[in-house]
């Protein structure tokens, strides 16, 4: 499964937010996904003092064992 993790800091409090995208599409770039987290930035859709600090898509694999259920 991949998932795209966009990471903010709050440079007031060193809190941090992460929005995370299940399923990203094919031949995001780096400049892209930069722009869209300054528009979620710049209609407020995180609280105050929030900057971009990461973004990063994270694939990971299931070895399932059993399911019992």
């Amino acid at each position: 499964m991949k998932r795209l993790l966009l990471d903010f800091v709050n440079t007031l409090d060193g809190k941090r937010r992460r929005i995370v995208i299940p399923e990203p599409k094919e031949g995001l770039t780096a400049e892209y996904v930069s722009q869209v987290m300054d528009r979620l930035i710049e209609q407020k859709a995180l609280p105050e003092g929030y900057v971009k600090d990461r973004a990063a898509i994270v694939e990971t694999t299931t070895d399932e064992f059993f399911n019992l259920l």
